[in-house]
């Protein structure tokens, strides 16, 4: 199911019902992305990624444990949990489908043995909600996927995974795509249409 959040839609209903919202979603992006802009090419590989992904764990936890939320680490991947105990959230990078309706995004980077558990339990408990809707209550791990767009918007969804291809979440059960947001000025416009298709064939590296 694939869901929009913005001027109070279905998707920013369910948003809420997660405990979250857009505004401190985008400040948590801006906030990394602020981080992100101090990098430059003689610092070493990776490291501003790292920082970008470390600073929007640490704004988010800044924003939602002081509302109740817990901030664990197991297997030392960030962790919000909601006050309830019912649902947690994790960030991670995405790739270029992140955050549009045409297509299925996968994580940027692989995952390791504590989001595999997550994802493997996530998919039981969907599919155990189907047979008895009182199961639907167990805890579930969402995810915040963002990506970084060349024009220099930021894309991103709160999404419910259930499935991955190796070390690489492909699948997801819940999908809520946030408006994207231009760290120039505010939100910007969405990609609406797909990108065209040409006929070539792709050879991996």
């Amino acid at each position: 199911m694939i869901l929009e959040a913005g001027n109070w839609s279905e998707g920013e209903r369910k948003l809420e019902a997660l405990g979250l919202d857009v505004s401190s979603i985008h400040d948590a992006l801006l906030y990394g992305h602020a981080e992100r802009e101090t990098y430059t090419s003689f610092d070493a590989p990776g490291a501003g990624e790292y920082a970008r992904w470390t600073r929007q764990i640490r704004r988010l936890s800044e924003v939602y444990v002081p509302q109740g939320w817990t901030r664990i680490n197991p297997d030392n991947q960030p962790t919000i949990v909601h006050p309830s105990n019912r649902h947690s959230l994790v960030v991670a990078s995405g790739n270029v489908f992140t955050g549009v309706r045409y297509a299925t995004p996968s994580t940027k980077n692989p995952r390791g043995r504590s989001i595999r558990t997550a994802v493997d339990n996530n998919a039981a408990l969907v599919d155990l909600a189907e047979l008895e809707p009182a199961l639907a209550g167990l805890k579930e791990t969402w995810m915040l996927l963002s990506f970084h767009s060349p024009d220099g918007k930021i894309y991103s969804e709160v999404s419910l995974p259930n499935s991955m291809s190796g070390e690489f979440i492909s699948g997801w059960h819940h999908r809520i795509l946030m408006p994207p947001v231009d760290p120039q000025g505010g939100e910007a416009d969405a990609r609406d249409e797909e990108p065209p298709s040409y006929d070539f064939a792709v050879v991996r590296k």
